[in-house]
C-alpha cells in the first residue's frame, strides 16, 4: 500500500483531476498519475471507478452538510443590522466560499454530475433547500426586529426567489472563476485559486440584494 495514501487522499485527487478535465473525462490511470502511485494502489481502496466516483459524491454531500448559509449568531446580527447589510454579508460570504478549496472543486463537480447522477441531483437539491430553509429564518428573525415590512405567509415564497437567484448568480460566478484558474495554469498550486475576484459577478450579487430588499423591507 502505497505510503501516506488513503481514501480521502484519493477523492481529492479524483475532484482536482474532474475540475481541470471534467468528471467523465478522468480515468483511474490519471487519478494514479497525479498522485504518484500506480493504479493497482487505487485498489486498495476503492473496488472500481464507479466505486470512486460514488464516494466522491458521498465527500462532497458530507462536505456541503457542514456549511451554512445563514449567520450562526442569527439573533443578535438581525438586532444590530439592516436587512440589506445582513443580506449582503451573508451572500457575499456564501458566494466567496465558494472560490476556495475544497468547494470550488466540490460545486464544479456536483453541479457537473446532476444530470447523470440521482445522488448528485439530491446534493444540489438538498443544498438549495437547505439555503432556502435558512434564508426563511433569517427573514424571520428580521421581521421579529421589526427590521423588514413583509407578511409572514409570504416569507416561504420569498426566500425561494431569493434562492433561487443566489444560486443562479452563484453558477455564473464560478463558471468566470474556472475559466479563469484555466487560463492561468502559470500560477501554480496555492496560488491558482487566489486570483482577482470577478468585480461584475460581485456587483450583480449586491444588486440582486439590494433589488430583494427594497421589494419589502424598510431602511430602519
Amino acid at each position: 500500500m502505497a505510503k501516506g495514501l488513503s481514501r480521502d487522499v484519493i477523492i481529492k485527487s479524483v475532484l482536482h483531476a474532474a475540475f481541470i478535465r471534467s468528471p467523465g473525462g478522468i480515468s483511474l490511470s490519471d487519478v494514479a498519475d497525479d498522485l504518484n502511485v500506480k493504479k493497482a494502489s487505487l485498489y486498495n481502496h476503492f473496488f472500481s471507478r464507479e466505486d470512486i466516483m460514488e464516494s466522491t459524491l458521498d465527500f462532497c454531500g458530507k462536505y456541503y452538510s457542514s456549511i451554512t448559509f445563514s449567520p450562526p449568531d442569527l439573533d443578535s446580527v438581525a438586532q444590530r443590522y439592516s436587512a440589506e447589510t445582513v443580506f449582503k454579508g451573508v451572500v457575499d460570504r456564501y458566494v466567496k466560499m465558494h472560490e476556495k478549496l475544497p468547494l470550488i472543486e466540490v460545486y464544479t463537480f456536483v453541479q457537473s454530475q446532476k444530470y447523470f447522477s440521482k445522488k448528485a441531483a439530491f446534493i444540489v437539491q438538498n443544498e438549495l433547500k437547505k439555503i432556502t430553509s435558512q434564508t426563511e429564518q433569517i427573514l424571520e428573525a428580521l421581521l421579529k426586529n421589526q427590521k423588514i415590512n413583509v407578511q409572514e405567509k409570504s416569507i416561504p415564497a420569498c426566500a425561494k426567489w431569493f434562492c433561487s437567484g443566489v444560486s443562479s448568480i452563484l453558477c455564473d460566478y464560478i463558471i468566470a472563476k474556472k475559466q479563469l484558474i484555466m487560463d492561468n495554469p502559470e500560477s501554480g498550486e496555492g496560488e491558482l485559486f487566489s486570483l482577482p475576484a470577478d468585480s461584475s459577478s460581485l456587483e450583480t450579487v449586491e444588486k440582486l440584494v439590494s433589488d430583494f430588499c427594497a421589494l419589502f423591507m424598510n431602511a430602519s
